[in-house]
């Protein structure tokens, strides 16, 4: 799977946390049990970013995934969708986020998915990164059309010197009379126009060719990346405690997109639903719990949120904490 800004009230709460402005409401009686960071976040973050922030703060503890801090952006667009960015983002689309409104387990799959993906350093190609590798193909094609031409070239002297001596030696005629003349010229000049035509057409078919092949590795590369952040997705949501079924209610709602069950860049939802069937039976959602709750109980304290400095995302914070400047007080200042 595959960023908007947040959404005023949302944006003016986060500024609320980042200058430290936030204080903590008394909590309604449901919410009585939860951590004092969870009532803030509860109070003040919309429910979309509350649900990404409590299960990033999940999966990351539960995973040692906590030394470096996280990101979060919910995009407004109505997308069956959702993407690992730069700086360890995770963006969710208002659309898949709407069709799993009922399931923190299927959150937790999505973005335990894109969190995969940044830990195993995958990059999607881009329209202009393809672009760019496509221009190179073609200065390989040239070079290799040049190089087809030069050893064309060398074999035809080769033929005409060898075809002029031999008429020279059997002839009367003066050497220099049997090649002299405007027709001469003329056919010449169309040789060499067909040649470029040639040349140019041997450039697109070789382009063609390489580019065919260069899509076919990318998409499969793609594939792959997808089958093992979807792996990758499914262990970090079962060691936090979610339930393994919310990984095949995501392969569920994308089987349902257009082209959902068809090869592309990702592999077909019904494959990948498949691949995930075994990798539960390999791997017991039981036994990853088991090392997650292990991690998790070595410090319940929940991981800090903030306004990240891009002004738009939420930050998670690493469990160390703390900001560059307390950081200066701490080392310096005693």
């Amino acid at each position: 799977m595959h960023r908007t800004s947040i959404r005023a009230g949302a944006r003016a709460a986060l500024v609320g946390v980042a200058a430290g402005a936030l204080v903590a409401v008394p909590p309604a009686h449901a919410a009585e049990k939860l951590h004092p960071t969870y009532q803030l976040a509860k109070q003040n973050l919309p429910a979309d970013w509350y649900v990404a922030y409590r299960v990033v703060d999940r999966i990351a503890r539960a995973n040692g995934l906590d030394s470096t801090p996280w990101r979060v952006d919910v995009v407004k667009e109505y997308q069956i969708n959702a993407f690992a960015g730069e700086n360890n983002l995770i963006a969710v689309y208002a659309g898949i986020l709407d069709q799993v409104t009922d399931s923190s387990s299927a959150v937790a799959c999505i973005v335990g998915h894109e969190m995969g993906h940044h830990v195993k350093r995958h990059t999607a190609v881009g329209e202009a990164e393809k672009a760019e590798l496509v221009e190179k193909l073609r200065a390989e094609a040239t070079r290799e059309v040049d190089q087809e031409k030069v050893a064309a070239k060398s074999e035809r002297e080769k033929s005409t010197m060898g075809s002029i001596v031999a008429r020279a030696a059997g002839s009367q005629v003066p050497f220099a009379g049997s090649i002299v003349g405007s027709s001469a010229g003329e056919a010449i000049e169309k040789r060499s126009e067909a040649r470029d035509k040639e040349s140019q057409d041997r450039i697109e078919q070789i382009v063609a060719e390489k580019k065919a092949k260069l899509e076919k590795e990318l998409a499969e590369k793609g594939r792959q990346q997808e089958f093992e952040a979807d792996a990758l997705g499914y262990r970090y949501a079962a060691a936090a405690g979610f339930d393994p079924e919310g990984c095949i209610r995501v392969m569920e709602v994308l089987s349902q997109t257009p082209g959902g069950e068809l090869d592309t860049e990702h592999p077909a939802a019904p494959k990948r639903m498949e691949k995930l069937r075994e990798l539960m039976a390999q791997e017991p959602a039981a036994d990853l719990k088991a090392k997650g709750d292990a991690a998790l109980a070595k410090d319940a304290t929940p991981l800090t949120f903030d306004l990240a400095r891009d002004g738009k995302s939420l930050r998670i914070n690493p469990a160390a904490g703390g900001s560059a400047a307390e950081d200066l007080e701490k080392r310096f200042d005693r």
